[in-house]
C-alpha cells in the first residue's frame, strides 16, 4: 500500500504585519481600555521557569492536582494552544474585593475567568481588523496549559515576589491573569532582563502563612496551602488540616494581605464587593440545585458542592459553642 499523504497543517500562519511595533502598541491600548491593569507582549519561546516547574511536579508539591502531569508537556510549548504561534498578549486585572472575609478576594462576585475572557474577546474583536488576513488569536484564563506568570513577567508586566504572586508595580500582586495567544508576529513589549527581586530582605509573607507552606521563597507545597486544601483537595481533612482553616471556607489571602507592595489596599477595612463572607450554617446541606442557582457562575463553584461543605462543617465544629 502507498503511504497515507501527509497531513495539511489545521491552518497557515499569516503574513507579516506591516508594523509590528504598532501592532503590539495597539494591543496594550486595547487591553488598558477594557480595564486591565498592565499588558504587554512577548515573542513565543519556551518558558523560562519550565525547568523549575518541572522540579515542583516531581516533588509532589501539586498534590491532587493530576492535571498539572497530565499537561505537563504541552506547557512546554505555547504552539500545543495555538498551533504556529508568534507572541502572547499577557494582561493583569486587579481584583476588586477588599476587606477581610472567609471567601478570597478573587473569587466574589462573578468568575473572574469569565470577566477576563469577556474582556479578552473585546480586544480580539478590535485587533483583528489591523492584523493580517488569516490571522488567528486564542484567549486563555488560567485553564489552558500554560505558566501564566512566566509569560507576564517576560512580558514586562512585573515579576515575582516571594509569596510566588506576580507583583505589578504600583497595583500589588491582587490580580488574576489573562493571555491572548496569536500567530501574528507582534513586537515584544519589554526588553528581555533577570527579573528583578522586588522582595529585597522582606520574608513577611513566609512568615505569616498560616500553614507553613513554603519550602521556601517562591516554593510552595500546595499540600499545606489553604487555597489548595479547600478548593482543589478532594479528601477529607486530618485533624490538622481542619484546624488551619480558622474560619476560611475558601481560599487564603494571608501571604497577599501582610505583602508591602499591597499596602494601599487596606486588607483589614470593611469588605467591599459580594460574597466577602459565608454562612457556614447555610452552606451545609445545600442541594446541588440551590449550589448551582447560587454559585455557578462564580469562582466559588470550583470547590464544588460537597467541597465547600465539608469545609464549612469543619469551620462549624471549631466554632465556640
Amino acid at each position: 500500500m502507498p503511504p497515507a499523504p501527509a497531513r495539511a497543517p489545521r491552518f497557515p500562519p499569516p503574513p507579516l504585519p506591516e508594523d509590528p511595533a504598532a501592532l503590539s502598541r495597539a494591543a496594550v491600548e486595547f487591553a488598558r481600555a477594557e480595564g486591565f491593569a498592565a499588558a504587554g507582549v512577548v515573542a513565543a519561546s519556551t518558558p523560562v521557569s519550565f525547568e523549575a516547574f518541572a522540579a515542583w511536579i516531581a516533588g509532589g508539591h501539586h498534590g491532587e492536582m493530576v492535571w498539572l502531569e497530565r499537561d505537563f508537556e504541552p506547557r512546554r510549548r505555547w504552539d500545543s494552544v495555538l498551533p504556529f504561534v508568534r507572541a502572547l498578549i499577557a494582561v493583569a486585572r486587579e481584583v476588586p474585593g477588599r476587606g477581610e472575609g472567609n471567601v478570597a478576594r478573587y473569587a466574589r462576585g462573578e468568575d473572574y475567568h469569565r470577566v477576563v475572557r469577556r474582556h479578552l474577546k473585546r480586544i480580539v474583536e478590535r485587533l483583528r481588523p489591523l492584523a493580517p488576513e488569516g490571522s488567528h488569536f486564542r484567549t486563555c484564563v488560567d485553564t489552558a496549559p500554560l505558566l501564566e506568570r512566566d509569560a507576564a513577567v517576560r512580558a514586562g508586566l512585573g515579576s515575582i515576589g516571594k509569596n510566588g504572586m506576580l507583583i505589578v508595580p504600583g497595583v500589588g500582586s491582587n490580580v488574576v491573569l489573562g493571555e491572548i495567544l496569536t500567530d501574528v508576529a507582534l513586537a515584544p513589549t519589554a526588553v528581555p532582563a533577570t527579573p528583578a527581586d522586588v522582595c529585597g530582605t522582606c520574608v513577611a509573607c513566609l512568615e505569616a502563612c498560616p500553614t507553613q507552606a513554603f519550602v521556601a521563597p517562591r516554593l510552595i507545597d500546595a499540600r499545606r496551602c489553604l487555597s489548595y486544601l479547600t478548593i482543589e483537595s478532594r479528601g477529607p481533612f486530618s485533624p490538622d488540616e481542619a484546624s488551619w482553616l480558622e474560619g476560611r471556607l475558601f481560599g487564603c489571602d494571608t501571604c497577599q494581605d501582610v505583602c508591602p507592595w499591597n499596602a494601599h489596599q487596606d486588607p483589614t477595612g470593611p469588605p467591599r464587593g459580594p460574597a466577602a463572607t459565608l454562612d457556614p450554617a447555610t452552606v451545609v446541606g445545600l442541594s446541588e440545585e440551590a449550589f448551582r442557582e447560587r454559585f455557578f457562575e462564580t469562582a466559588v463553584w470550583r470547590a464544588t458542592r460537597s467541597g465547600l461543605e465539608r469545609n464549612a462543617q469543619a469551620v462549624r465544629r471549631r466554632e465556640p459553642r
